[in-house]
């Protein structure tokens, strides 16, 4: 046998063993994202992770179903066990990171399978223009306060009454800013709603109820410019996240000059006094401080704090529309916060809608294109079409 020819047969058994070793490190890699999906993580890396592995899974699947098939025809001919066990590993992994697509889908909220693989096929933005406003100056009470809306094209014709979001941001009440999710916003604002971003004061500078005043503020300032952005001003909605969740939940219900016809509360705490038994200083968030630095202490000594910022004290037979969604793997906020509002309200018999995405951690719809940001959309859309 010549020089070369052993020269290309060692070449091409090293390619082999490298193409081996790299499709090895996918199967491996999906399995950590399978054990991400489903292991709740006391980490800030451990939600992200499980963020990533649930809202991006279906690609990650195609990933895995490939790097199986893929060593089962590079597998080593002689042991055809090995061959067969990594194909079967890359199917069994391609399963369960698709599960969450699958979940999804059955769910009944009409999501796009296709605009799952290919993002851009979402609604047309070009038309929704965004303006920023500053809708409070700074004075003794804290610093100016911008307003970030988003805006449909209908909202320029001349008499546009549009229905219109008050979208709160979250951020643990110390953090955030209202443009966090702006590619959620603008999708919805495609829909025909005018969407309001409101900035609020944030902990610990500034205590509840300083948000809550922030907001009802932010409502009165868009109400008076409704002929300039082409909004009905009695078809308010308030829409939150997280702890803009708790801060639309506890205005909808608690502040009759927001006068909001209905409320949108994702993966949001609703029982602060609940939450607080629950807090834990070495917990994800430092909850405890993070209550504590919001209310201005525990219940014994700040109890109107925690009274007037949970939402689920506030429920009466006349509470407006609401509709909650929750991840039931939420490791930041934990789901039994919607579970024990939704069925507070549906006790006092106030209208209320809940959907649990079994698969979903905190966060789940920031992707507009992804499992929860699709069922969290088309969820949205139909409970504003029917208070329309």
């Amino acid at each position: 046998m010549s020089a070369t020819a052993v020269s290309v047969g060692s070449s091409g058994g090293i390619w082999l063993v490298a193409a081996r070793l790299g499709l090895g490190a996918i199967l491996i890699a999906g399995i950590v994202c399978v054990a991400l999906a489903r292991w709740r993580g006391d980490s800030i890396a451990a939600w992200q992770g499980a963020l990533l592995a649930t809202e991006f899974g279906h690609w990650l699947a195609i990933l895995a179903l490939m790097a199986g098939l893929i060593w089962h025809g590079l597998g080593p001919a002689s042991k055809p066990v090995i061959r067969w066990s990594g194909c079967f590993v890359g199917i069994g992994l391609a399963l369960m990171l698709a599960s969450p697509a699958w979940k999804a889908s059955r769910m009944g909220q009409g999501i796009s399978v296709v605009r799952l693989f290919l993002p851009w096929l979402g609604p047309d933005l070009k038309d929704v223009t965004i303006e920023e406003e500053v809708y409070r100056e700074a004075d003794d009470r804290g610093p100016a306060l911008k307003m970030v809306i988003c805006m449909p094209k209908e909202a320029k014709l001349k008499g546009a009454r549009l229905p219109w979001v008050l979208s709160i941001h979250g951020g643990g009440w110390n953090d955030g800013k209202p443009e966090d999710f702006i590619g959620w916003d603008r999708e919805l604002a495609s829909h025909g709603y005018v969407v309001a971003m409101p900035a609020y004061r944030l902990a610990p500078s500034h205590r509840w109820p300083d948000q809550r005043d922030d907001i009802r503020d932010a409502a009165a300032w868009m109400r008076e410019r409704s002929v300039e952005y082409g909004i009905d001003p009695k078809m308010l909605t308030i829409l939150g996240r997280s702890a803009g969740g708790q801060i639309a939940t506890a205005c909808a219900l608690g502040v009759p000059e927001v006068a909001a016809r209905g409320c949108v509360a994702l993966y949001a705490p609703h029982d602060l006094v609940f939450a607080r038994q629950y807090a834990r200083s070495d917990d994800l968030l430092d909850s405890l401080k993070l209550l504590r630095d919001y209310l201005g202490g525990d219940p014994e000594t700040a109890g109107e704090a925690y009274h007037s910022g949970s939402a689920i004290r506030l429920v009466t037979a006349d509470s407006p529309r609401t509709l909650l969604i929750h991840g039931e793997r939420d490791t930041l906020v934990w789901v039994e916060q919607s579970r024990r509002f939704a069925s507070r309200m549906r006790d006092a018999t106030a209208p209320v809608s809940y959907h649990e995405l079994p698969w979903a951690t905190h966060a789940f719809d920031y992707f507009p294109w992804s499992p929860g940001g699709q069922v969290t959309m088309m969820a949205t859309l139909r409970f504003l079409g029917e208070g329309d």
